[in-house]
Parts: C-alpha cells; structure tokens; sequence
C-alpha cells in the first residue's frame, strides 16, 4: 500500500507543528511529525497551514442546491463543498409537513463522493411557532414521537433541533438520545429552567446561539443562558457578523472556548451564488447585499462558508488559528459523535486541507486523495 506524506505547518490540537508532515495510508493517517519521514509521495506545501477538513453540522443547500426540495442534487452539492474546506456536513432538512418526511429523506444519497455526508439534520419540525424564523408555521407539529420514530428509521438522522418546552418535548429528547441521535435546542422560547431540564435528559446542542431563541436576560437568562453555563452543551453559532454582532461572539467565545463552540453556516441555495431569487425548502429568499432574506425582511440562513467563518472567528475574537480550527472541524465532529473526523492525528480519517497564510484553501484530500487544487 502506497504512502503519501504531506509536509507543511501541520495544525493539530492546540499546536503548529512547523515544517511538519502528515503521512497517510490507506486513506488514514498513520504518524505526524518532524524531520526524517520515508514516503512513496511527498508534497511540500511549505507556507501552507495543513488542518482537518472542515465539519458542518448545518447545510440546507449551496451552489443553487436546495436540500429539501431537491434530496437528488445532494451529490451536486457535495462536490462543490469541498473547494470550502468542508469535507463533511450534515445535509438539514428545515421543517416540512409531517407527511412528506418519509419520501423526502428515503431520497437523499448519503454517498461518499465530494464532502461526505455523515447523516442528516432535522431542523424541526418540533419547533416553537413564536421562534420559527424562516421555517413556515403551517409546516410546524406538536411533540409526536411515533412521526420521529418514523424518521429516525427513514434516514440515518445524526441531529435533531428541537424546542424543549413544547409539550410532549421530553418524550423526543429522551427517544433520540437512546438512538444515539444528538439533540440540540433551538428555534425555542424556552426558559432556563426548562432548558435545563432537556440537557439533563441528554440534550447537548443549542443551535445557532441566540439566533431565534429566547433572550438572554440577566434576570431570566433563557435558553441562551442555560447553555452557556451547562459544561456539557456545544453551542453552534454563525459567524458572519450579521446573525451575532462580532462583539458579541468574542464575549461568548471567551466563555465557551473552543471545546464548546461549533461553526456553523445554515447555508441556504444562495451560498456562493450572486444576489438574486432562490428557495429554502420551497420558500422564496431574496439574496441582497449578501444578506438573505424573506418578502417580510426575516432572516433566512446564510451565504456564508466554512473557510469564511473560519476566518471571521478569528477576526472577531483574536483566537488563534488551532483553537478555530478545533471551532470548525473539532468540536462539531465531536458533538455529533463522529469518530476519525476533523481531527488530524494517527488513526484519523485523511480529510485535510491545506490554506495560504491568508486562510485561503489550497487543496483539499479527501481519504487521502486530492480532490481540489493543485498544490
């Protein structure tokens, strides 16, 4: 079996390992290091930073590909990912009628071609009509688990958003968690109490951070605020300087750190298209200024992309580039319990990307493959 050794400023942990190498065989990394290495390839990539692919754990379409409406086009999507540094996401599917679930998640191939799939997001449908955002009210259910239950067994589901303090909510936390489905809160009017309540059955996500959720207040800090404080939550969050004000991101970002703070973009069909009219889950958006957004004004995801957020992170906060690569690739791998992902270490999946000094991708590999750029 063939071995490929990637040499530049390899970014693992909290550490830049200088004139470093990654070695990969068989599609895994077998050894960092430095100095002396034997390889049967090596690409020297000397000013780049090599990190781990980047993990979105929110994608409800890109490059003109929307998820919900259009599960076929996920293989589209997929290869135009990869030129983000995402080399694996979670494709979200917002809400939709109870009754189309069955069919629309028995359409989306999860393959492995491009950005790997890893499951599926259901963003809803079990959300607070009062924190709906884009998601349209009419395609909102109550707390049903026998439906959840269905979905579960439709497609592998490897995270849900839901609101806590709907009734019947409890019941949903507790049948995911013991599918190994990790439940994250959002879209949610919830008080702290209640949020609390739901970390303690085993929730462990809040979505997009303060971003249609109940306020944080100092006298009644909310869900935003039950989050924050439970050492167990991740909290995801978009960071593009319009959902959360950057300094409002750097304040959080000193409190949670790296560990409890996960990227995100809530992509739509708009992401990497110029402005215009597109569809999230049938809805009409209106791109303008880079800003997507209903006829009403509401907000309605992102275009923003992983290597972007990357590099507002640490524009917002003055983290270091590891501690936003643990944001972007780390912990949401870990939040949603996907082994081998966005980490670079022996044993580890070989999805690496190599960026300029000014945080731009290079090239991307994928299993040990490269699939974008030209290094």
């Amino acid at each position: 079996m063939s071995t490929l050794a990637l040499r530049g400023r390899v970014v693992s942990g909290r550490k830049v390992l200088e004139d470093a190498w990654a070695l990969v065989e068989g599609g895994v990394i077998r050894a960092l290091g430095g100095g002396p290495f034997e390889a049967d390839e090596t690409v020297e990539v000397p000013d780049c930073f090599l990190v781990p692919g980047f993990v979105d754990l929110q994608v409800n379409g890109a490059f003109g590909v929307d998820v919900a409406t259009e599960p076929e086009r996920l293989g589209e999507l997929s290869a135009k990912l990869l030129p983000t540094g995402t080399t694996s996401y979670l494709p979200t599917v917002v809400s939709r009628p109870l009754g189309e679930y069955a069919a629309l998640l028995s359409r989306l191939t999860l393959g492995r071609d491009g950005a790997e799939p890893l499951g599926v997001h259901l963003e809803g449908p079990f959300l607070n009509p009062q924190k709906r955002g884009a998601h349209p009210e009419e395609n909102l259910s109550a707390p049903d688990a026998a439906a959840l239950s269905e979905m579960l067994e439709a497609a592998p589901v490897r995270l849900i958003t839901l609101a806590p303090e709907l009734p019947g909510a409890d019941a949903l936390v507790e049948l995911a968690v013991e599918r190994g489905v990790t439940v994250s809160l959002g879209h949610s009017d919830a008080d702290y109490e209640t949020a609390r309540r739901a970390f303690d059955l085993g929730a462990r996500g809040a979505t997009h951070l303060f971003n249609t959720m109940s306020p944080l207040h100092h006298r009644r800090p909310g869900l935003p605020g039950a989050a924050i404080s439970n050492a167990r939550v991740v909290c995801t969050i978009i960071a593009d300087g319009r959902h959360v004000h950057p300094d409002v991101l750097d304040l959080v970002c000193a409190k949670l750190g790296p560990r409890r703070m996960a990227l995100i973009t809530d992509a739509i069909s708009a992401a990497g298209m110029g402005e215009g009219e597109y569809t999230l889950a049938g809805r009409r958006v209106y791109l303008r200024d880079g800003v997507p957004e209903l006829a009403d004004g509401t907000l309605a995801g992102s275009v923003l992309t992983m290597d972007e957020a990357l590099r507002n992170i640490i524009t917002f906060t003055g983290c270091t580039l590891p501690e936003a690569v643990m944001m972007a690739s780390t912990t949401p791998a870990r939040l949603v319990g996907a082994r081998g992902k966005g980490v670079l270490s022996p044993g580890a999946d070989a999805d690496i990307v190599a960026l300029s000094p000014e945080l731009e991708v290079v090239a991307v590999w994928k299993g040990g493959a490269l699939r974008y750029g030209s290094p």
